[in-house]
Formats: C-alpha cells, structure tokens, sequence
C-alpha cells in the first residue's frame, strides 16, 4: 500500500513530567500532540469575521462563565483523558448557557467510542489512553453522544464547530462569551506551577512535552503576573480561567486553575489539533435525522488539489429518512472562501451530474471561520432517491493563504512508530470530487494521484427534518393526484404566465429528463387517457 509522507502524526511519549516532579497524586492529561502537516490548515486563523468588529473593542476585562452559573462540578479524572473530561465539561457548559442541561454527560461514552473497535478501525487507542480533541469532535458533530452518565441519550448537538489559535485571544473571548467555554491545549510542565497550583505559566518552549487539555471558561485582564510565581514569570498581568479535571480540592479555588496570557503552547494549533468551541448548540428534534457518510468527523483535511474552484460531493439516498433538507454540514479551513451549496442529482451510475444546469442552488455564504460550518437550508424538498450534496468552494476570491479544501475521514499514522492511529473505511461511490475538469470519486483520485488504498471520506452532512413530501410525478399542483388541471399548470409554467415552486417542479418533470416542458404536459396527458 503507498503511503503519503506527508501527513504523519507527530506524537510525544507523554511522560507526565509534572506528575513526577510535584504532582504525584495528579495525572498530568494526557493529550497528544498534533500531526506533522496539519498546522498549514490552520495559519490565519486569527484573521477572522471578528478581527476588526466593534464587538471586540467592546470586551469586558474579565468574564466568568463559572461565576454566571454555566459551569457543571469539577471531575476527577482516572487515566490519561483530559481531551474527553476538558470536551464534555465545555459541551455541559454550552447546555447550561442555552437552558438545556439536564445532567451531566458522560465522558466514559466518549472514551469508549473514541477507541478500537471490534473490527480494528477507528481511533486506535484502548479506555482510558491518552487522545486528541479530534475525537470529541466527530463525537459530537456526529450526533453520537453526547449521553448522559445512566447512558440515556441526550438531544443536544452542535450543529457548528469553531477552531482557534495562539493569537486568536480577543476571538477566543468572544468565543467563550457566545458559547460559555473553548477547549484548549497547553504543555504541562511541573516548574511552570504557582506554588499554590492555581496559577500557570510556561514562556518558553522546551523539548519533553506532556500535553493537557482544559475548558477555558474566562479571563481577567488585571490578573496579577506576581501570582504566577513558578519557575517561569509573564511580563504582563493577565490570564485564562480553565476548568481542570484534577478534583475540586487540587488547589484552594475549587480546581480551577490561571494560565497566563503568555503561556507559549496555550491554544497552539502548531503544536497541538485544534482548540474548539461549540457553536449553535440546540435540540435535536425528535424527527431529524442526520445523512453522513462518516461518523469520525474530520482527522485530515481534503487539500490535495491545486485549484482554486472545487466541488465537494457526498451522495446519500433521501428515500431513507426524509427529504426535507433543513441544514448542511461541513468542515474546511478554507478561511475567507465563498461557498455554493447544491442538490445534485445522479445518474444511473449513481456518479453527480456533470452538467450544472441540472444542480440546484440549496445556500451559499462565506468562510468566516475555520471548523465546522452550519448553513441553513430552508427545508428544501429534494427528490426521494439517491442524490448529490455538494459543496462548491471557491478560494481565489479570499485574501488569505489557505488551501482550498473540505474535511476528510482519512487515515493517521504515527511519525515516530509508524504505528496506524486512526483507519476508517472510504467505499466507492459515497463521495466525489471535481478534478481535471471531471466528477472522480475520492476513493479513485487517493488511488490514482496519491498511491493512497484506504482513501478516505469527505465530512459533508445533511440535515432533514424527519418529513418525507411524497412526489407524485406528474402532480405538478401539489394536490395529490394527477388530473388535467396538472397539465395546464404546466401549460401555464411553460408559458410564463405561472412560476413553479422548486418542489412542484420536480412532480412537473414527468418524463424525468431534469426540465420541465411541454413534452411534460403531453406525457401526462397520455398517462391520464390510460388511467
């Protein structure tokens, strides 16, 4: 099997250092360090919607989502799994800033879907071993949990996930001001501790990291830079409020704990995957339901090719579970984009379309943030059999150095061991994308241009609400049988004397040749003489 260098995991050992050297009834995390390539996806990230908005000069000097009440008990972790305790909490902060928390989530329904399965595939770590903010976030966006500590599902999502970075501080906190917390990674380092554990502070970078994950819950400008009395002192007061889960009684103020401002790793996507918040958090109505062709969210990102107009394709069948379109889902770190999104229909084959005239227009917007983007869809009726969702994004029109791209369920390997860290399937047939002028299927173009047989498969979800309208072909008034009064609707339509609406078209195209026309009215005009 080839083998594409370039993106490799780049992990540490995770020798907790700290809990060595003055913390020894602590585990120090842990969370693994990012892979090899990745950071190019996430540059000008603090070049954001945000960047010159009055909201930012209108920030408080401190903000507190622990003291406004949107922060559930601190826990206590057993084992090297800080990423899930760090996630849930921030997932349980979001519920209790909108009014939906009713209990708290578990993080042992994290760890075990986060781990390998029976087959072999997924993350491929055991309960309890150290992991990335990855997980939690396929987790999520996948609508596999969160659920609560009795393993009863809870109808919460995110239907959106923003990514930050070191640099992003004033959009983190406009982050934790919208969505009450922003998970986030740092080194732990034992000699960067106040001597009471409740300050940290590390402003160089050194070579033995362990990395941890916290929720970051506020911040105080004026907080003191003579707390931080470890072995390492910021120039400047200032730092981050973060939820820890070493216990309520590792330190004096409840097992909270202050990293400065200048903390050199705190946020860093250089170093570790990405710091997150999660946007749009909202129950799950109890009809909806969620077409994806993956359930591990994005390891990797799509940007293998050098172009800057591309279309995303995920085919689903929308005779399954409903086929009204409600909302699309999609990650990319095409920062400044434009995007169009379509239905598109497929041929026989099951391929999309190649010709565009054939596609309908679903929404179209901007990348204004790197993560995982929510577009609303205005409940569409699509047609109730396989189709295409595609997501057109176009990057020649953004200021910025980005790479044009979707997010990606593809493979990870581990830079040192060569040891896989995470595999997922990638089937023929479930997602495409334009190349050299064609519509290839992804699992062909890893194939050909990368030497790459496991592939991998792009992160474009669709939302329905659970309501199936049936399309009666030839019912082009909507009225549930097809009678007369249809083909001079379509007489009308033709003669632009009346406008269908999209839904009526798609009844209106009796003969299925993707327009509507006079041949239309005529074809239904003989299947009435037969009826």
């Amino acid at each position: 099997m080839g083998v594409n260098m370039k993106k490799y995991f780049k992990f540490s050992s995770l020798v907790l250092i700290i809990s060595i050297i003055v913390l020894s009834s602590f585990s120090a995390g842990a969370v693994e360090l990012k892979h090899s390539n990745r950071q190019k996806q996430f540059k000008n990230t603090s070049v954001t919607r945000f960047k010159n908005s009055s909201e930012i000069l209108d920030l408080p000097e401190s903000y507190s989502s622990k003291d406004l009440g949107f922060c559930s008990s601190v826990k206590s972790q057993i084992g090297d799994v800080c990423w899930a305790f760090a996630s849930i909490s921030s997932f349980e902060t979001a519920e209790l800033k909108n009014g939906l928390f009713s209990s708290d989530l578990s993080t042992d329904a994290l760890e075990k879907w986060g781990s390998t399965r029976d087959d072999g595939e997924g993350w491929i770590r055991t309960v309890k071993e150290s992991g990335s903010t990855l997980i939690p976030l396929g987790y999520f966006t996948s609508r596999s949990g969160p659920v609560g500590n009795d393993s009863s599902r809870i109808r919460t999502t995110a239907n959106a996930v923003s990514y930050y970075n070191k640099g992003d501080d004033n959009l983190v906190k406009l982050a934790i001001m919208r969505t009450g917390a922003v998970t986030a990674n740092y080194i732990s380092y034992g000699y960067a501790y106040s001597k009471n554990y409740q300050a940290y502070c590390l402003t160089d970078p050194i070579e033995s990291r362990a990395g941890h994950t916290v929720s970051v819950v506020g911040w105080d400008d004026n907080y003191s830079k003579e707390n931080f009395d470890g072995n390492y002192t910021p120039k400047n007061d200032g730092a981050w409020l973060c939820k820890n889960s070493w216990g309520p009684s590792y330190n004096d103020i409840g097992g909270y704990i202050w990293i400065s401002y200048e903390d050199y790793y705190l946020f860093s996507a250089e170093v570790f995957d990405p710091s997150f918040a999660l946007e749009n958090v909202q129950t799950i109505g109890e009809n909806d339901y969620l077409y994806q062709n993956e359930e591990f969210g994005a390891t990797y990102n799509f940007s293998y090719i050098d172009q800057d107009d591309i279309t995303y394709f995920n085919v689903f069948d929308f005779s399954q579970n409903g086929n009204v379109l409600d909302k699309v889902i999609f990650e990319t770190t095409s920062l400044g984009a434009k995007y169009n999104i379509y239905y598109t229909p497929t041929n026989e084959n099951g391929i999309p379309e190649e010709d565009k005239n054939k596609w309908k227009l679903l929404a179209k917007g901007a990348v204004d943030y790197n993560g995982y983007i929510c577009a609303d869809i205005d409940d569409t009726v699509v047609p109730q059999k396989k189709g295409a969702v595609a997501v057109e994004i176009n990057t020649d029109v953004t200021k910025y150095e980005v790479d044009n791209n979707v997010g990606v369920s593809e493979w990870l390997r581990d830079a040192d061991t060569g040891v896989m860290r995470f595999i997922d399937t990638c089937e023929k047939g479930k997602s495409f994308v334009t190349y050299n002028g064609s519509i290839v299927d992804v699992k062909d173009y890893y194939k050909d241009a990368l030497n790459d047989d496991i592939g991998g498969t792009l992160v474009i979800k669709a939302l329905t609400n659970g309501k199936t309208d049936t399309n009666i072909k030839g019912d082009a008034d909507f009225n549930g049988r097809v009678d007369i009064n249809d083909v001079t609707v379509i007489q009308k339509h033709v003669a632009k004397s009346v406008k269908l609406e999209d839904y009526k078209l798609q009844n209106a195209d009796f003969n299925g040749d993707n327009t509507v026309n006079i041949s239309d009215a005529t074809a239904i005009q003989k299947h009435i003489a037969k009826m």
